[in-house]
């Protein structure tokens, strides 16, 4: 029984897939028709509740999951009773305190790259031309879209690729861990409808995540912003997942 509908192999290449998909539909359809129907349908509008929901308070919606998920696993490793490795050797299982802080150093570290990678968006926006349009002289993108304005001018690297691609894929990576911890355990049998809701929340929430990636790759930004949007929005990921879990030392510190 499979879990969730793409390990994290192939969620990875959903994003550039989408941005190709994406692109060549705008270059086929034309800049003014892009725009006729930007202005036609409210679903592409930036403004529309999809957009404000999941993008706008994507970070809160993120959070809850991670949480959700984080929980579920600490809950399943330690209080479900009759988990015996099928290898002692070889399965190390770790102490609540440890998983608790494995989990709150993630999302630490979520927070502080991605902090800084949107520091580096904004400054790039800024040091090209661009500015708020509410003449605030505000450097945060963030900023400037709670006051009511919005960036004009300069070479904006998407924010919604770099943001959205981020998050999926560490929602995706936790999902991958449940699940092969699930199987080598045998205890997908054991997961309890809260644990059956949580997941398919998330998986409702990447879905939709990918429909917004998607209007975004044909009807905002330049190709070469969505393209190096994308491609930060792997730093995060990799770090957490891949980096820090190959140095031993590091590794030790923090999870």
């Amino acid at each position: 029984m499979r879990l969730t509908p793409l390990d994290w192999k192939k969620a990875a290449i959903v994003y550039p897939i989408e941005l190709v998909v994406g692109c060549t539909l705008a270059f086929l359809m034309g800049h003014e028709r892009l725009e006729s129907q930007r202005k036609e349908h409210y679903f592409l509008n930036p403004n529309n509740f999809i957009n404000q929901i999941f993008a706008y308070r994507g970070n809160q919606i993120w959070t809850i999951l991670f949480c959700g998920l984080a929980g579920l696993q600490v809950y399943m490793k330690t209080h479900v009773p009759d988990v015996i490795p099928r290898d002692a050797r070889t399965i190390v299982r770790k102490p609540m305190t440890s998983l608790l802080k494995e989990y709150a150093v993630k999302i630490i570290l979520k927070n502080l790259l991605l902090a800084i990678i949107f520091l580096f968006i904004d400054n790039i926006f800024i040091l090209t031309g661009g500015s708020c349009s509410d003449h605030s002289g505000t450097h945060s993108a963030e900023k400037c879209s709670k006051n009511g304005g919005y960036w004009e001018g300069g070479f904006d690297i998407s924010g919604h690729f770099c943001f959205l691609v981020s998050i999926s894929m560490i929602l995706w990576l936790e999902l991958q861990h449940l699940e092969s911890w699930l199987i080598e355990e045998d205890m997908v049998k054991r997961l309890n409808v809260w644990g059956k809701t949580i997941i398919g929340i998330t998986v409702f929430t990447l879905a939709t995540w990918c429909f917004i990636l998607m209007v975004t790759s044909i009807y905002y930004h330049t190709l070469l912003e969505k393209i190096l949007g994308c491609a930060m929005g792997y730093i995060c990921p990799i770090i957490m997942y891949w980096l820090i879990p190959n140095h031993d030392i590091v590794r030790k510190v923090l999870y």
